[in-house]
């Protein structure tokens, strides 16, 4: 099957409003194309973007999704990025659509062949920023399996050349899957055997000739073996290829060999999905995967090819696409009691009056058990103490004014010039790993020794009291 591959981790299901996200990010590069176009980027940064492929069935429509990159990290204003999407001389089957307004993104509504937007972005970078804009390509009833048209896109940065890409849209023969007691609850504990049993049956009066499984799943689930048609993060599967026939009107069925990873916090709730979508659906999922969205897929196993049964021989046949958004989920209560110990991560910071200087705070978990916030909310938080004679000028977006109480306000993230903070994440973090906020002081006074500190906010479960805090000094 070879090896999958790609910028960052996998996100999730958006359709399930599922996220995974990573503690660790890997390395990025773009393939930049345009360079400045005038003496403001001397600086020489090049941007490129990139325009997911499609292929739907006839009556369907998809967000258009689209990278932004950068050869390096480019602020830009609100207002100096757009895009903008035209089907010229395509198939008339194949329009644009925008979702209404207010939003960011403008159709041409007497032809509906251009769609301009304004994405929402504060930054480009190498590793690639989602454009989130809200607008849809979509093909008509009266296309047919196999027709294609090329969808144009021109993004315009200020003060840059534009840059135009294209993406190819794909009619295809419609395959209705139906998922089988889609949604699942158990209970287990740390390091017991999960095995899962995934059903599908192809509802479609024709055969489906080949799918795929992309999955969403949290750290604790870890597959027992990895096999080649699959694909595998830390462990934790990512996706699975099965290019056999669904025969009309039959089930098929696909068991996933897991077991709750023995460090996993304990109890809780863990939660994991799979979409079940055509190969063709998947090769334009995974080129945009590769391109740096979504997050990564990972290498395929080495074990044996996972099958789906009672299989058929395949047949050639036109591209398909699924008529409806087909998944399986489990809802995982973990039983038992296992805690890690998480200890705070003070700073140091030298200054003069007036100036401005980085304390970059937060905690690292010493273990035995991950601590993974990408799908529940929950413990830990990292709370700041603002040094005396200090004023916090720049604060991260995932911290949250705090009061003497304790009362978070929810409202104003990353709102500057409070006393108190209270730090979210939603990310995974290992054993070893650490997690860091970098907040802007500015020098009000010159006080040798100054202090403030930071806390790791966690329930009496954390084993290690002692270490929860730490100093934040300045000019010490």
């Amino acid at each position: 099957m070879g090896t999958f591959t790609s910028r960052r981790f996998f996100a999730g299901l958006a359709a399930l409003t599922l996220f995974l996200v990573w503690a660790v990010p890997s390395p990025a590069s773009a393939a930049p194309s345009a360079s400045a176009a005038g003496p403001a980027a001397s600086a020489a940064a090049k941007v490129d973007f990139f325009v997911k492929s499609y292929t739907l069935a006839p009556g369907a429509s998809e967000l258009i999704y689209t990278l932004l990159f950068a050869d390096r990290v480019l602020p830009v204003a609100s207002g100096a990025v757009s895009i903008q999407y035209r089907l010229v001389n395509q198939n008339p089957a194949f329009t644009l659509q925008e979702a209404g307004h207010p939003n960011n993104c403008s159709v041409d509504i007497q032809t509906l062949l251009t769609l301009d937007c304004g994405p929402y972005v504060t930054a480009l970078t190498p590793a690639g920023v989602d454009s989130a804009v809200v607008g849809y390509v979509q093909v008509g009833s009266t296309a047919k399996p196999g027709d294609q048209a090329t969808l144009t896109a021109t993004m315009t940065v200020k003060g840059y050349a534009p840059v135009t890409r294209t993406a190819k849209i794909v009619a295809g023969e419609g395959v209705a899957l139906t998922a089988a007691d889609p949604e699942k609850e158990r209970s287990a504990a740390p390091g017991a055997t999960i095995d899962t049993p995934l059903t599908i049956t192809n509802s479609s009066t024709g055969p489906a000739y080949g799918t795929a499984i992309v999955a969403s799943a949290q750290y604790a689930f870890e597959s027992r073996t990895q096999y080649s048609n699959c694909a595998y993060l830390d462990g934790v599967l990512t996706a699975c290829v099965f290019p056999q026939t669904l025969a009309p009107g039959a089930s098929y069925r696909v068991t996933m060999p897991l077991r709750v990873r023995k460090n996993t916090a304990a109890p809780g709730v863990q939660y994991a999905a799979w979409q079940w979508m055509t190969d063709e659906e998947f090769a334009d999922f995974r080129q945009y995967v590769i391109k740096g969205g979504f997050g990564r897929l990972g290498p395929a196993g080495t074990g044996g090819v996972l099958t789906l049964t009672p299989v058929t021989t395949a047949k050639a046949g036109p591209p398909q696409a699924t008529t409806q958004y087909t998944s399986h989920g489990l809802k995982l209560t973990v039983t038992g009691k296992k805690s890690t110990d998480l200890a705070a991560l003070g700073a140091k910071a030298k200054g003069k009056k007036g100036a401005v200087v980085t304390a970059s705070v937060g905690l690292v978990n010493k273990g035995p058990v991950a601590i993974d916030r990408s799908r529940v909310r929950g413990w830990p938080t990292v709370r700041f103490y603002t040094p005396k004679g200090t004023t916090a000028v720049r604060v991260p977006g995932r911290c949250f004014p705090m009061t003497s109480g304790g009362k978070i306000d929810e409202n104003r993230p990353g709102a500057p010039g409070e006393l108190r903070y209270s730090c979210d994440f939603f990310s995974l973090l290992k054993v070893g790993g650490s997690l860091k906020f970098a907040f802007g002081l500015r020098i009000d006074k010159v006080t040798r020794g100054a202090r403030g500190s930071v806390a790791v906010g966690a329930p009496a479960e954390e084993l290690k009291k002692t270490n929860n805090s730490a100093a934040i000094v300045i000019n010490p």
